[in-house]
């Protein structure tokens, strides 16, 4: 069972995605990520967003394996693949960027563990989980300003300064694990939008969920500024609360669903193929005809080249869908 609400919203975090990672030179600062500290520009939105999308599918997920009549060992191992595909093709694309093959965590890295997390707690009571991943989202912040950084103390939170960059530095990175602590806010968050999710399929109010990133984000705010490069609280929750405005509007806009639905019926397709190409056969043509457009036609040139590349991914994910094809994990 499909929900075109759902489908709509991961289609316009693929529009999102597709348009912020092929921004010209001299486009606007707030069509970026924002700077340390002040995590609320439009490309911001994309990578929560992508984590949101994930856990408000796994009801949905978890119905379809009910009605297949699988044991639950069977979905244990559904998972533990899903968990491991997924972090093995976030490996591929870190080691086609870096030429060589490397063991990292990156964005795919950090989907499957938060998949993970969501997916294992999901079978917990509805108000169990959703205080569970508010727990967990108040430890980690908690974490941040209270353990001691060697040399500084605690409670310093400064993007060169802070606990989580330096247990990063100091023990994570030489094994390849930099990043690690992250898998706590983002798994929490993931299970969070699992609630959300329910209330898609039950066909229940989703302002409540809005509602509650609102609050809880400017709970956190005196504390935590939002931050997307250590996921604080504030980030996550506030995140929370655009992603329920945005399917709110979207189930109020029939043709705007209808037109971006074929585009998030491939979400990992549409993350993981433009970038294996960039990488790869097309990064010499791409960045010509980039520059090209920018000698020729200044800046204007530079955001023809954007829509153009969103235009012709849209085309071909729209194809994929009418085709059938999906590249599923």
């Amino acid at each position: 069972m499909r929900d075109t609400r759902l489908d709509a919203f991961r289609g316009l975090t693929v529009l999102l995605m597709l348009t912020v990672n092929n921004l010209p030179p001299g486009a606007p600062g707030w069509l970026g990520h924002g700077p340390f500290g002040q995590s609320y520009h439009l490309a911001d939105l994309v990578l929560p967003w992508y984590l949101f999308a994930m856990g408000a599918a796994i009801p949905y997920s978890r119905e379809g394996a009910r009605n297949k009549g699988l044991s639950p060992l069977l979905l244990e191992l559904r998972i533990l693949r899903r968990v491991g595909l997924l972090f093995l093709l976030g490996l591929g694309l870190t080691s086609l960027q870096a030429r060589r093959p490397v063991f990292a965590l990156d964005v795919l890295q950090l989907l499957a563990l938060a998949y993970w997390v969501g997916a294992w707690l999901y079978d917990l009571p509805p108000l169990r989980r959703t205080f569970l991943a508010l727990a967990l989202l108040s430890a980690y912040g908690a974490a941040i300003l209270l353990l001691p950084v060697p040399g500084i103390g605690a409670g310093v939170f400064r993007p060169d300064e802070n606990a989580i960059l330096h247990l990063n530095r100091t023990y994570l990175a030489p094994l390849g694990l930099r990043g690690l602590p992250s898998a706590i806010p983002t798994g929490a968050f993931v299970l969070l939008a699992t609630g959300v999710g329910e209330a898609l399929r039950a066909r229940r109010a989703l302002w409540p969920w809005g509602l509650l990133g609102l609050a809880g984000g400017l709970a956190f705010l005196p504390f935590l500024p939002p931050d997307k490069t250590y996921w604080t609280p504030t980030y996550l929750l506030l995140a929370l609360f655009a992603a329920v405005v945005a399917l709110e509007g979207l189930g109020r806009l029939p043709a705007l669903r209808r037109l971006l639905s074929p585009l998030g019926t491939n979400p990992l397709l549409a993350y993981a193929l433009p970038i294996a190409l960039k990488l790869t056969v097309l990064s010499g043509f791409l960045a010509a005809t980039q520059t090209f457009l920018l000698v020729r036609f200044g800046l204007p040139g530079g955001y023809l080249y954007t829509a153009g590349y969103v235009l012709v991914w849209s085309v071909i994910l729209w194809a994929l869908d009418r085709k059938g094809i999906y590249m599923r994990v």
